[in-house]
């Protein structure tokens, strides 16, 4: 499994990607900042649209995560 998290702490936030999720771990990344807070609310929303429009998987959002070396699993 994979973990991608953004983390909302008021008005800033943390982000970090982790792959695989149990360690031991190929990628290991953490960032912090205002930029997470408005990333979440931009995910929010996108999110919300995907769900009403009944997208599970967008074919740009397949080939946006694969190009970052995450994929869906089976």
């Amino acid at each position: 499994w994979n973990a991608i998290c953004l983390a909302d702490m008021g008005d800033t936030g943390a982000a970090f990607v982790a792959l695989p999720q149990i360690p031991p771990r190929n990628v290991n990344w953490f960032k912090k900042g205002k930029w997470v807070h408005l990333a979440k609310i931009a995910f929010e929303k996108y999110f919300i649209r995907k769900m009403k429009k009944g997208t599970s998987e967008p074919l740009y959002e397949k080939y946006m995560l694969k190009t970052l070396g995450i994929e869906r699993l089976k």
